[in-house]
């Protein structure tokens, strides 16, 4: 998300939603979005990359591209499918819903983590320069272990690695998180990681319920549907699935054999839920229920992902930081022993 929080874009999408539902064209919408005060120069690249594609006769979702790296892929995505699909609003609803989601739960872990990331630099300069006091005190005044030059030196180059680490940490997330769009078996493994595989499964199947709705109002065959949903949903593994269920109902089955054929992809209720829809001839309100109900279930699997992962870095930070008493603790220990032996006890 290059050059806009996710808070900004979160504002974006939804002002985009608004000019949408009203009917009015997205070049008038942009221009006075333009015109607006205190607008910041990444906002306006995605409308003057708007206008500038609709000028050359490109889709709105194409346009998108024309932001300078603004707008992800995804976003092409999914403003792309809902734009086929005849409903350019729901598709700037959801991304203003889901952005908005993302700020909430990215603000509240970096909330919850304000007190280990203090504690962990308080315990670390506090233990090192105590084990060195305590390894250069001795009856005769000259100490065995570092001096406290070393200590300040070791003490920064811990520090330094410790955010070496994290910096890669991110860094892979970046890549995996990008890759698992496209890559199933990436997106199968990001999906194990306890709480946030949770939120991703949710946020995908939300958005493809949505697109496949999108796509089946505007009378869209039902291959096209599950290709543009499948594109627009984020998640590798629903895309390779929904490419493999496009072949077989372009063969002629319906659309419950294409879900039933990646169990991996598509939980067991949501396929029979459709699978029911289909014979009945309710498909598209029951996809609309399906869009609810993972729209819940995204927003509270947030909520879970934004509690509980400050609480887990808390209790590594205070495994880590027992382990620097330990060591103090030791450290003190052998300066005890030390001075009872030089003593004579």
């Amino acid at each position: 998300m290059a050059g806009l929080s996710a808070k900004a874009k979160s504002r974006v999408y939804s002002s985009l939603e608004k000019y949408a539902r009203s009917g009015m064209g997205m070049e008038k919408a942009c221009d006075s979005l333009l015109r607006q005060p205190r607008v910041g120069s990444a906002e306006k690249k995605i409308y003057r990359g708007i206008l500038k594609g609709l000028s050359q006769g490109r889709t709105i979702g194409d346009s998108l591209n024309l932001s300078g790296g603004v707008a992800s892929p995804l976003e092409v995505e999914v403003v792309s499918a809902s734009e086929e699909g005849g409903m350019l609003e729901k598709g700037f609803g959801h991304l203003a819903e889901y952005f908005r989601r993302l700020y909430q739960t990215r603000r509240r872990i970096l909330k919850g983590l304000t007190y280990p990331i203090v504690l962990i630099h308080l315990a670390v300069p506090i233990s090192t320069l105590a084990v060195t006091a305590f390894r250069q005190f001795s009856i005769e005044g000259v100490g065995t272990g570092p001096n406290f030059s070393s200590a300040f030196w070791n003490m920064g180059k811990a520090m330094g690695v410790a955010y070496a680490i994290i910096f890669l940490l991110i860094l892979g997330a970046f890549f995996l998180t990008k890759m698992a769009r496209h890559s199933g078996a990436i997106d199968s493994l990001l999906n194990l990681i306890p709480l946030l595989g949770k939120a991703r499964k949710s946020v995908a199947m939300e958005r493809f319920s949505q697109v496949f709705e999108i796509f089946l109002l505007a009378g869209k065959k039902m291959s096209d549907a599950l290709l543009g949903a499948g594109s627009a949903s984020g998640s590798g593994l629903l895309r390779e699935a929904s490419a493999v269920g496009a072949e077989i109902v372009a063969d002629g089955d319906p659309l419950a054999s294409a879900l039933y054929s990646a169990p991996g992809a598509f939980p067991n209720d949501f396929a029979r839920g459709v699978a029911a829809a289909e014979e009945s001839g309710q498909l598209d309100r029951e996809l609309a229920e399906w869009s609810r109900y993972y729209s819940e279930a995204a927003k509270e699997s947030m909520e879970q992902l934004a509690e509980w992962a400050p609480k887990l870095f808390y209790w590594a930070i205070l495994f880590f930081v027992a382990f620097l008493i330990i060591r103090s603790a030791l450290a003190y220990r052998d300066l005890l022993m030390n001075l009872l032996e030089n003593s004579g006890f």
